[in-house]
């Protein structure tokens, strides 16, 4: 008896140490934290979990002498937790730093217990999730142990983990220095509105580190960002809807779900969204919700390149990778940016066993004489390679326009794809009906001297090679499908291709012009 009670005592007295790092810096910070519209590493870990699985590990590390004043200070758990869990009754490793203890700082433990969490994942294959609160390297550790623990190692580890488990980063305070890279090795990174800001460098003088780092700044303009959500809640919450379109690792498929929606589903509006005139602009994101299960559609860096449009969409239960131009934004052209945003998306995508479909409609690469100068070959590159180099199932439905370039950008069979098919609003070639006969009958034109004749003659000829163009349109596409049946056309043809399997030559890696 003596010994039950002795065992009962100690596990008394660990409950009561647990219990008092739980509390992190202590009631007063927490206030403060909570002041700022902003939760607690484990209050967020809670809310992102499932309930009441969160096994946390290492809550008993402590920083190591610096030697420093700062030594005196209370460092509970080092201002990080570490741990497991599961989202959806599926296991991931997760890590958020603590605000509430030396400003959420890293240091040598501190990022020993992240490394660790990082290293099991990979040997767990299951993802891993970062939430980054923090001020940045604690100089006094920077000081004493340089290159001990700190933001190498875990680089290292983020690097070897990328295309074996996805990795998240979800940016929810302040995220500075060599934590601002560390956090973009991730696959997806979100942020939170008004209370996260992310840079490497100081502010200048005449910004504040909110301004330079601004949520809107990445979410807009650097394309860090992939999704910005208005609260702490909504970056957790579609954390986890994103893990729910994930597979665990790159050796097993994304998960099946049970939508309810019926695979045999058609949908009548389709056949009125899109115009026949080119000229004339669409909702992409509306075919998209129309033909995916109950219209869902988790769209990423929908702010950055808007011109191009990528997202996770289900079909029969099926994750699926969405690619397509948006003619509301540029007429769908391909630029440098779109080209960047399409090429991480698709080897993502491929990456992780997630089939493909383009939806295309682009009129090619912008003529732009910015974006030649700021090199729109190189990114362009990037982009066919990315595309010819995918060995999931690809399926490209040419919605409308389909010129020069753009055939490289939203590949078709000869890029390695498995079907090219059309809607018979389908407009395709090297260029447009315009374009080609300025150029072949240029001359021709030019010798007519009455304008009006000459137009006439312009109509006739765009008349007579747009008939040319409806022949070839025939032949380039496999198969012509109502737009009603683009739902159940996708679900059979990825059923078909569901076994699909390419060899490629053996190399240590490709040498993508990045």
């Amino acid at each position: 008896m003596e010994d039950l009670e002795l065992m009962k005592k100690k596990i008394a007295e660990i409950n009561t140490m647990r219990d008092a790092l739980k509390q992190g810096g202590g009631a007063a910070a927490i206030e403060k934290q909570h002041e700022k519209g902003k939760l607690t590493a484990r209050e967020r870990i809670d809310k992102l979990l499932d309930p009441g699985t969160f096994q946390e590990l290492d809550i008993w590390g402590t920083p190591l002498a610096t030697g420093f004043a700062i030594d005196e200070q209370e460092s509970a758990a080092d201002g990080v937790a570490v741990g497991y869990g599961e989202v959806n009754g599926r296991p991931i490793y997760i890590w958020a730093q603590d605000a509430t203890v030396m400003g959420g700082t890293l240091g040598n433990i501190h990022a020993r217990k992240i490394t660790m969490v990082m290293e099991r994942a990979i040997h767990a294959r299951i993802p891993i999730v970062g939430i980054i609160d923090s001020e940045g390297a604690r100089i006094e550790d920077a000081i004493q142990y340089y290159r001990f623990y700190s933001t190498e190692s875990m680089v290292y580890y983020q690097t070897m983990a990328s295309g074996v488990i996805p990795q998240i980063s979800l940016i929810m305070g302040p995220c500075v220095g060599e934590m601002a890279i560390s956090a973009s090795l991730a696959d997806f990174v979100f942020m939170v509105r008004k209370t996260s800001y992310m840079h490497v460098a100081p502010p200048p003088e005449d910004k504040t580190p909110e301004e330079l780092g601004d949520p809107s700044v990445h979410t807009r303009k650097t394309g860090c960002c992939d999704l910005m959500a208005k609260s702490e809640e909504e970056c957790l919450e579609s954390c986890r809807q994103l893990l729910g379109y994930l597979p665990p690792n790159n050796t097993e498929p994304p998960p099946i779900v049970d939508t309810g929606d019926d695979p045999n589903r058609r949908a009548e509006e389709l056949l009125q969204i899109v115009p026949f005139d080119a000229m004339n602009p669409y909702s992409m994101q509306q075919i998209i919700t129309l033909i995916s299960d109950n219209g869902e559609f988790l769209e990423l860096r929908r702010q950055w390149a808007n011109n191009l449009i990528t997202g996770f969409i289900r079909l029969a239960g099926q994750t699926v990778g969405i690619i397509a131009n948006n003619p509301q934004a540029m007429g769908g052209s391909l630029t440098l940016d779109a080209a960047d945003k399409m090429a991480q998306f698709a080897r993502f995508c491929d990456a992780f066993n997630i089939p493909l479909v383009w939806l295309a409609d682009t009129p090619a690469f912008l003529p732009a004489v910015d974006e030649e100068t700021r090199g729109l070959i190189r990114h362009g590159c990037k982009l066919v390679f990315s595309n010819v180099e995918a060995t999931v199932p690809q399926i490209t439905i040419a919605i409308r326009k389909l010129y020069g370039g753009g055939q490289l950008g939203m590949p078709g069979t000869t890029l390695g794809g498995d079907l090219d098919v059309a809607w018979p609003t389908v407009q395709r070639g090297l260029m447009g009906a315009e374009g080609a006969v300025s150029i072949i009958y240029k001359r021709e034109f030019a010798s007519i001297q009455d304008e009006k004749k000459r137009q006439q003659q312009q109509l006739k000829r765009t008349g007579e090679m747009q008939q040319k163009f409806a022949s070839l349109e025939r032949e380039w596409a496999q198969e012509f499908i109502d737009p009603r049946d683009t739902r159940p056309f996708l679900i059979k043809a990825l059923k078909t291709l569901s076994k699909r399997k390419e060899e490629r030559p053996q190399r240590k890696h490709e040498n993508i012009r990045l």
